[in-house]
Parts: structure tokens; C-alpha cells; sequence
């Protein structure tokens, strides 16, 4: 079972390799489109690194036990991404690089009991501070994947992939309008409603369709593989 302390080592990692991916981008690299509809890889990382000071606020919520929310509002969370993705792309990579650091510092200081506290994530969902990193290697992992810079499903970190099907699927049967099962042929993870198909392939091909639509090769069903919903 990961601990948090592993999945910050884990955040540690991939932020690097996102960040050596970035470097070298010019201002008209990041004003190209990314793989989410009417983002620009400019609104990705500013997104990346706004959510870095909101999760920073989730764990100052764990260590004080203070109310904090990840973000003041919904529409001042789209006006600051869209204020500042039109930035320089040394300007964001700096934001990025400064605002990273800065919650795995934040994070590595977090005392052990705060890690058991309760946190409120975006859209009020209760969750245990030691959920907090997954949340950070999520955003990590999946828009790196997102900026288009060749950061494909198979290169996702296993681990990571293994814990981040169970949230993926908590809501899967409610987005697919049916009762919905995944199972991994590479791992033998099972997660999801039974009484209804089953869609089998990678774990990463898995996650790849249930959070970005993506239907990889080794994906497999009966019939065709159902329309789902947006994830969150």
C-alpha cells in the first residue's frame, strides 16, 4: 500500500520529467492547442500550477484543521487560467517550476497526523489529507499527457495507474448509462459494477478511456465500448 510519502516521491519524479519536457517550448508552442477542447498548452500549465497553490491550501487545511477551499470560486478559477495562459512560455515555466516546488516542500513538511484529517476538495467532496497527493500525481500525470508532448498511456507510472482506477471508476456505471466492470490483463485489477460487461485491455489503456476518452489497442468489450460522460 502507497504512502503518502510515496506518492509525493512519485509527484517529485514526474514533476521533473513534465518540467524537462517543457523547457525548451518557445511562446508559439505554448499558445498551440492541447488535447483538451479550447485549451492551449499555456492553459495547462497555468491550470498545473494553480492547482499546486489550491492543493497547498488543502494541506494547510490539514495541518491547521481549518475550513480551507481549494479555490475561492469556480468562475475565479477560470478567470486565472485564462488570465494567465496567454504568459510567456518562460513566465509559465517558471510559475510551473516555483509553484511545484513549492507544494512538494509543503508536502514532505506535513506532519504525520494531518495526513488522517479531513480536507475539502473541489466540488465539496470530503476526502482524507493523505488522499491530497494522489490528487497532485493525477494532475501531474494526466496533463503532461494533455500538453501533447508525446507523454503517452504507457509511459504512466504503474503504481499510480493501479490507484487511480478506483476513483476513476467510482462514478463509471453512472457515466456509461449502464452497470460497467474493468478488468486489467496486465495486473488482474478488477473495479467497477458487475452484473454488466465487462471492458478488459492494459491498465493504462483502462484509465486512459475512463479519464480521457482514449480507446488504446488492447481494449476489449462486447459489442461497442459505451459513450462516457465527461470525467471530473
Amino acid at each position: 500500500m502507497a504512502t503518502p510519502n510515496d506518492v509525493i516521491d512519485l509527484v517529485d519524479s514526474r514533476t521533473r520529467e513534465l518540467l524537462v519536457d517543457l523547457d525548451g517550448l518557445d511562446d508559439a508552442d505554448m499558445r498551440a492547442p492541447s488535447l483538451l477542447p479550447g485549451w492551449s498548452r499555456g492553459h495547462v500549465v497555468t491550470h498545473l500550477a494553480r492547482n499546486a497553490d489550491a492543493l497547498v491550501r488543502l494541506l494547510t487545511s490539514a495541518r491547521t484543521g481549518e475550513a480551507i477551499p481549494m479555490y475561492a470560486s469556480a468562475e475565479q478559477r477560470a478567470d486565472d487560467i485564462e488570465a494567465g495562459a496567454g504568459r510567456s512560455a518562460d513566465v509559465l515555466l517558471d510559475d510551473l517550476t516555483e509553484t511545484s516546488i513549492g507544494w512538494i516542500v509543503e508536502a514532505r513538511a506535513l506532519p504525520e497526523a494531518a495526513w488522517s484529517a479531513t480536507v475539502t476538495a473541489r466540488g465539496g467532496r470530503q476526502v482524507a489529507g493523505s488522499w491530497v497527493p494522489m490528487m497532485r500525481a493525477t494532475e501531474v500525470v494526466l496533463h503532461h499527457y494533455d500538453l501533447d508532448l508525446g507523454y503517452t498511456p504507457d509511459r504512466w507510472p504503474p503504481g499510480w495507474v493501479s490507484l487511480a482506477m478506483h476513483d476513476a471508476a467510482r462514478d463509471l456505471s453512472e457515466r456509461a448509462g449502464e452497470p460497467l466492470a474493468l478488468r486489467a490483463v496486465d495486473s488482474g485489477l478488477g473495479v467497477g459494477d458487475g452484473g454488466g460487461r465487462t471492458v478488459s485491455g492494459t491498465q493504462a489503456d483502462l484509465l486512459a478511456w475512463v479519464t480521457r476518452s482514449v480507446t488504446g489497442p488492447s481494449l476489449a468489450t462486447t459489442g461497442d465500448l459505451p459513450d462516457l460522460d465527461a470525467w471530473r
